[in-house]
């Protein structure tokens, strides 16, 4: 993948947080069956190769206990399947890396 292609545009950002909020309500009516996990593996796998697709890695520390924090709490039966943990975590690791990328273009912070 070309260096332009790396990290995230608008459209992607825009298009992860919609597959979060799906993944979300999906295991939100899972629940109601008790399978409520099983969107939650599928969405972790998701996201996951969504984000190295796009070059990102998980090797940080914040990066992985956001993306490990949110897999495990969704895994907890009754609460994984109340709270929008995936759309949370999505919208927050999209956001970090788009102002990680825009802040350094204004100049903003020098050293």
């Amino acid at each position: 993948m070309s260096e332009d292609k790396k990290g995230l545009d608008n459209t992607t950002i825009t298009l992860m947080i919609c597959t979060a909020l799906f993944f979300d309500a999906l295991q939100w009516l899972l629940g109601w069956i008790f399978m409520g996990w099983l969107a939650s593996i599928f969405a972790g796998l998701t996201f996951y190769t969504w984000f190295k697709i796009r070059g990102m890695s998980f090797m940080k520390p914040k990066r992985l206990s956001v993306f490990g924090g949110s897999f495990i709490v969704e895994l907890i039966p009754v609460v994984g399947d109340i709270l929008p943990t995936w759309t949370a975590a999505i919208t927050y690791l999209a956001l970090d890396s788009k102002i990680k990328k825009v802040v350094p273009a204004l100049g903003i912070m020098k050293k």
